[in-house]
């Protein structure tokens, strides 16, 4: 009976995938097998430090994705390890040197500064595809949720889902963002979108202000997971002949910290003539012409016990920033507990207080300022971020040592089937075994 049973099923699976030959005939009718459709959603949480889930209790969701798929405590961040670069690294898969986004502030010769006001502006990227682009040149629709980079001044729209490109603080709430994620994993039209990017500003906005293990951190923490949660039940939800893959990562992580860099004052109690853009713990200094970078770097290699000096051309290997016109032709690395403070992030009666003139170098603020923040050294594992993948494609229980901020571009493209963007600098994770 067991030998009769198995030649059925031979037999079945031999007509399932041939059909029919009619005799005579040299032509063999093939009757397709169609695999389910796969939707990837991707979540990039801000600032999301493993320590800030490991000091929140009741998060089931994050520990159901443990369970159930590929996770890693180590997301390592491209340098600085800052939000805006590695939104750009995250997207495209490029280091710095190639995707142009030096930090959350510096300055182009042509376009001036970069900063909060064109954060979203596509057209800042010197290169690379962010993966909501590369997968619409291969005809697959997307959709990109208040992402920076899926809009461009040039080319409009850069995902076929975007949402309005509007200033940071009008930007549409988590829940608004959560709704349409949700709607679109359920559409059932011919242009539904199979790249879902989603960005969070949690945990990230709260830890600054609260420390990596604050009661309202956990709170923040504890909102994630239950986004998680929902976007579970949705893939789960998805229509017949559909499945769906989870890809959640950070840009970058979070630490507490103590005195501050006062970039401003280093400034003006070196003569140092040009520009400064800082923030998180690091600082570029662009020269005026004639300012010599060796005497500039020197004058600043005093305060070794808060930072170290790099020139252009003699970055730290780690950097992976190149040595264009928007390197600045002096960095500043701090160390931790330090953080950096530049001139424009000083509020008005800072000036009038002489803090940029007579106040000390490095001080550690009375009350009202930062708690815990991020840029330094991708070395410094505290800088290192979550990382999950959970769905289709994904096995269970498998724990990743290392994951490279590059290599998740390049792995979303490869679980829907597509090419990465153009250029790339990662390569896919095998998340399947």
């Amino acid at each position: 009976m067991k030998r009769i049973l198995e030649g059925a099923c031979a037999l079945l699976l031999a007509l399932a995938f041939v059909g029919f030959a009619a005799a005579g005939e040299q032509n063999v009718l093939l009757v397709p097998i169609s695999a389910p459709e796969r939707t990837v959603v991707v979540v990039l949480f801000d600032g999301f430090a493993p320590a800030e889930l490991d000091a929140t209790k009741n998060t089931p969701n994050f520990d159901r994705l443990k369970r159930e798929g590929a996770w890693s405590r180590h997301l390592v961040p491209a340098f600085p390890t800052i939000s805006m670069t590695n939104h750009a690294t995250f997207e495209t898969g490029c280091w710095p040197a190639h995707h142009g986004i030096m930090s959350n502030y510096f300055y182009d010769p042509a376009h001036g500064l970069y900063g909060s006001d064109n954060y979203s502006d596509a057209d800042w990227h010197t290169g690379c595809e962010a993966m909501w682009e590369a997968a619409e040149r291969q005809g697959v629709k997307t959709a990109a949720l208040n992402w920076v980079g899926r809009w461009s001044t040039k080319r409009g729209r850069l995902s076929t889902f975007a949402n309005a490109n509007v200033p940071w603080k009008r930007r549409e709430t988590n829940d608004v963002i959560m709704e349409k994620a949700i709607k679109l994993l359920h559409n059932t039209g011919p242009d539904h979108p199979r790249l879902i990017a989603l960005y969070f500003n949690i945990p990230d906005d709260i830890a600054h202000y609260n420390g990596v293990a604050g009661a309202k951190t956990q709170e923040a923490v504890r909102a994630c997971d239950a986004i998680v949660g929902k976007l579970m039940a949705a893939i789960k939800s998805m229509p017949a002949g559909r499945e769906g893959t989870l890809v959640i990562g950070t840009d970058h992580g979070m630490m507490d910290v103590g005195p501050m860099i006062n970039v401003g004052r280093l400034m003006n109690l070196y003569d140092i003539h040009g520009k400064e853009a800082s923030d998180g713990a690091t600082a570029f200094f662009y020269l005026d012409k004639g300012e010599s970078a060796d005497r500039v770097a020197k004058a600043l290699s005093g305060y070794s016990y808060a930072f170290d000096v790099y020139k252009k051309g003699h970055y730290p290997a780690f950097a992976h920033l190149g040595d264009g016109a928007r390197a600045g032709d002096v960095l500043l690395v701090a160390k931790p507990p330090y953080w950096v403070v530049g001139s424009a992030q000083m509020p008005h009666w800072a000036y009038w207080l002489g803090v940029t003139h007579v106040w000390p170098v490095t001080f550690t603020p009375v009350t009202g300022d930062l708690k815990a923040t991020h840029g330094y050294d991708p070395h410094v594992v505290q800088m290192h971020g979550i990382f999950y993948a959970w769905g289709s494609g994904v096995a269970p229980g498998k724990e990743l040592k290392r994951v490279d901020m590059i290599d998740i571009h390049p792995t979303v493209m490869s679980l829907l089937g597509l090419a990465p963007g153009r250029p790339v600098d990662g390569k896919p994770m095998d998340l399947a075994r």
